[in-house]
């Protein structure tokens, strides 16, 4: 017969090693996210914090009036106006940029009183094990808040 005492020490030691398994493989150094502007716009930076690459699988947009280009060249805003998504690869410790793109324009004008609300859903996998998926990074603004930052600038 095992101890009682035994028992309840297995049980809270696989609680500590399912905590720091959950820990390291789903939530430490998860890609930073943020919005800021530009001299053409407002740009989504991506940065990878961690010391291994990583792949950003997609960047959606809800609602769909909101688009998240690869680059600033008119064919990758051209397919994000469209609706088509991308990949990117971000090696260890690199930034990247990817310009925010309004298909409603009018949201961004000075006069406009809509607020608009919007998330950006960043999914992102680790390049040493692309099988396990990761939690995205979700990020939610509005276009009142990027006129805001046009006027902060």
């Amino acid at each position: 017969m095992i101890p009682t005492w035994l028992v309840q020490l297995g049980s809270l030691a696989g609680l500590l090693a399912f905590c720091v398994t959950l820990w390291d493989r789903l939530l430490s150094l998860r890609p930073l996210v943020w919005i800021s502007p530009v001299d053409h716009g407002r740009d989504v930076h991506v940065k990878n914090i961690a010391n291994y690459d990583i792949t950003i699988r997609a960047i959606r947009c809800i609602p769909s009036h909101i688009g998240v280009a690869s680059s600033s060249s008119l064919d990758a805003v051209v397919r994000a106006s469209v609706g088509q998504g991308f990949m990117a690869v971000l090696k260890a410790d690199q930034e990247r940029t990817f310009p925010l793109i309004f298909r409603r324009g009018e949201l961004l004008h000075d006069d406009c009183e809509v607020t608009a609300p919007f998330g950006i859903i960043v999914s992102w996998r680790r390049n040493s094990s692309c099988w396990l998926p990761q939690i995205p990074k979700i990020i939610f603004s509005s276009a009142k808040a990027m006129r805001a930052l046009k006027s902060a600038k």
